[in-house]
Protein backbone atom coordinates (compact mmCIF):
# COMPACT_ATOMS: atom_id res chain seq x y z
CA UNK A 1 0.00 0.00 0.00
CA UNK A 2 2.98 2.34 1.02
CA UNK A 3 4.30 1.83 -2.35
CA UNK A 4 0.99 2.61 -4.37
CA UNK A 5 0.32 6.05 -2.12
CA UNK A 6 4.05 6.88 -3.33
CA UNK A 7 3.36 6.62 -6.59
CA UNK A 8 -0.10 8.31 -6.24
CA UNK A 9 2.29 11.62 -4.92
CA UNK A 10 4.77 11.21 -7.49
CA UNK A 11 2.31 11.43 -10.39
CA UNK A 12 0.32 14.65 -8.51
CA UNK A 13 3.63 15.94 -8.71
CA UNK A 14 4.49 15.39 -12.23
CA UNK A 15 1.08 16.13 -13.08
CA UNK A 16 1.19 19.14 -11.46
CA UNK A 17 4.85 20.11 -12.97
CA UNK A 18 3.08 19.51 -15.99
CA UNK A 19 0.85 21.68 -15.92
CA UNK A 20 3.28 24.45 -15.28
CA UNK A 21 4.96 23.39 -18.02
CA UNK A 22 1.96 23.35 -20.47
CA UNK A 23 1.28 26.82 -19.37
CA UNK A 24 4.61 28.17 -19.79
CA UNK A 25 5.10 26.18 -23.21
CA UNK A 26 1.41 27.64 -24.94
CA UNK A 27 1.78 30.98 -23.14
CA UNK A 28 4.81 31.15 -25.16
CA UNK A 29 4.42 29.58 -28.05
CA UNK A 30 1.17 31.65 -28.26
CA UNK A 31 3.06 35.13 -27.54
CA UNK A 32 5.72 34.24 -30.35
CA UNK A 33 3.52 33.10 -32.71
CA UNK A 34 1.55 36.64 -32.11
CA UNK A 35 4.70 38.16 -32.73
CA UNK A 36 5.64 36.82 -36.16
CA UNK A 37 7.41 33.84 -35.48
CA UNK A 38 6.11 30.53 -37.52
CA UNK A 39 4.34 27.79 -35.31
CA UNK A 40 7.25 25.32 -35.53
CA UNK A 41 9.92 28.00 -34.69
CA UNK A 42 7.75 29.36 -31.48
CA UNK A 43 7.00 25.80 -30.20
CA UNK A 44 10.71 24.80 -30.52
CA UNK A 45 11.57 28.03 -28.36
CA UNK A 46 8.58 27.62 -25.94
CA UNK A 47 9.93 23.91 -25.83
CA UNK A 48 13.66 24.72 -24.48
CA UNK A 49 12.02 27.53 -21.88
CA UNK A 50 9.49 24.76 -20.54
CA UNK A 51 12.12 21.94 -20.45
CA UNK A 52 14.13 24.07 -18.45
CA UNK A 53 11.46 24.44 -16.00
CA UNK A 54 10.71 21.27 -15.65
CA UNK A 55 13.92 20.11 -15.13
CA UNK A 56 14.35 22.15 -12.15
CA UNK A 57 11.01 21.27 -10.44
CA UNK A 58 10.58 17.48 -11.09
CA UNK A 59 14.73 16.80 -9.97
CA UNK A 60 13.58 19.18 -6.62
CA UNK A 61 10.22 18.42 -6.36
CA UNK A 62 8.75 15.40 -7.90
CA UNK A 63 11.39 12.86 -8.23
CA UNK A 64 13.51 14.37 -5.10
CA UNK A 65 13.61 10.75 -3.39
CA UNK A 66 15.87 9.23 -6.23
CA UNK A 67 19.59 8.63 -6.60
CA UNK A 68 21.23 12.13 -7.60
CA UNK A 69 23.64 10.35 -10.27
CA UNK A 70 24.73 13.94 -11.45
CA UNK A 71 23.54 16.98 -12.88
CA UNK A 72 25.48 16.69 -15.65
CA UNK A 73 24.06 13.57 -16.71
CA UNK A 74 20.11 13.82 -15.58
CA UNK A 75 20.09 17.37 -17.38
CA UNK A 76 21.47 15.66 -20.76
CA UNK A 77 19.05 12.96 -20.31
CA UNK A 78 16.46 14.56 -19.47
CA UNK A 79 17.21 17.17 -22.49
CA UNK A 80 17.46 14.26 -24.88
CA UNK A 81 14.01 12.52 -23.37
CA UNK A 82 12.51 16.16 -23.89
CA UNK A 83 13.65 15.76 -27.49
CA UNK A 84 12.00 13.14 -28.32
CA UNK A 85 8.56 14.74 -27.03
CA UNK A 86 9.50 17.49 -28.54
CA UNK A 87 9.49 15.28 -32.26
CA UNK A 88 6.41 13.96 -31.23
CA UNK A 89 4.78 17.42 -30.56
CA UNK A 90 5.73 18.90 -33.70
CA UNK A 91 4.83 15.81 -35.73
CA UNK A 92 1.21 16.14 -34.59
CA UNK A 93 1.96 19.81 -34.90
CA UNK A 94 2.77 19.00 -38.58
CA UNK A 95 0.17 16.58 -39.16
CA UNK A 96 -2.73 19.07 -38.48
CA UNK A 97 -1.53 21.80 -40.45
CA UNK A 98 -0.93 18.71 -43.65
CA UNK A 99 -4.99 17.99 -42.63
CA UNK A 100 -5.28 21.82 -42.88
CA UNK A 101 -5.71 22.80 -39.40
CA UNK A 102 -4.28 26.48 -39.87
CA UNK A 103 -7.00 28.25 -37.05
CA UNK A 104 -5.78 29.26 -33.43
CA UNK A 105 -7.95 27.28 -31.60
CA UNK A 106 -7.58 23.89 -33.80
CA UNK A 107 -3.38 24.56 -33.64
CA UNK A 108 -3.91 25.17 -29.95
CA UNK A 109 -5.50 21.48 -29.97
CA UNK A 110 -2.86 19.62 -31.65
CA UNK A 111 -0.28 21.81 -29.86
CA UNK A 112 -2.15 20.07 -26.64
CA UNK A 113 -2.36 17.08 -28.38
CA UNK A 114 1.21 16.39 -28.70
CA UNK A 115 1.89 17.15 -25.34
CA UNK A 116 -0.07 14.73 -23.76
CA UNK A 117 1.21 12.17 -26.19
CA UNK A 118 4.57 13.15 -25.25
CA UNK A 119 3.86 13.70 -21.72
CA UNK A 120 3.01 10.22 -21.29
CA UNK A 121 6.78 8.82 -23.15
CA UNK A 122 8.06 11.44 -20.55
CA UNK A 123 7.03 10.13 -17.64
CA UNK A 124 8.23 6.48 -18.81
CA UNK A 125 11.99 7.54 -19.82
CA UNK A 126 11.90 9.82 -16.76
CA UNK A 127 11.36 7.14 -14.37
CA UNK A 128 13.18 4.66 -16.42
CA UNK A 129 17.29 6.77 -17.24
CA UNK A 130 17.04 10.02 -15.46
CA UNK A 131 15.47 9.90 -12.03
CA UNK A 132 15.83 6.27 -11.12
CA UNK A 133 14.70 4.53 -7.53
CA UNK A 134 17.66 5.02 -5.18
CA UNK A 135 19.84 2.08 -4.21
CA UNK A 136 19.90 2.62 -0.66
CA UNK A 137 17.96 -0.12 1.82
CA UNK A 138 15.66 1.91 4.11
CA UNK A 139 16.61 0.98 7.28
CA UNK A 140 14.50 -2.19 9.57
CA UNK A 141 12.37 -0.91 11.35
CA UNK A 142 11.54 -3.38 14.73
CA UNK A 143 8.70 -3.05 16.71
Amino acid sequence: MRRYRKLIGELARFGSVGVLCVAVNVALYNLLCHVGIGSLTSNALAMVVSTSVGYVANRYWTFRESDESGMTREYVLFFVLNGVGFVITEAVLWSAHLAGFHGRLTSNAALLLGIGLATVFRYWGYKRWVFRESTAQEPVKIG
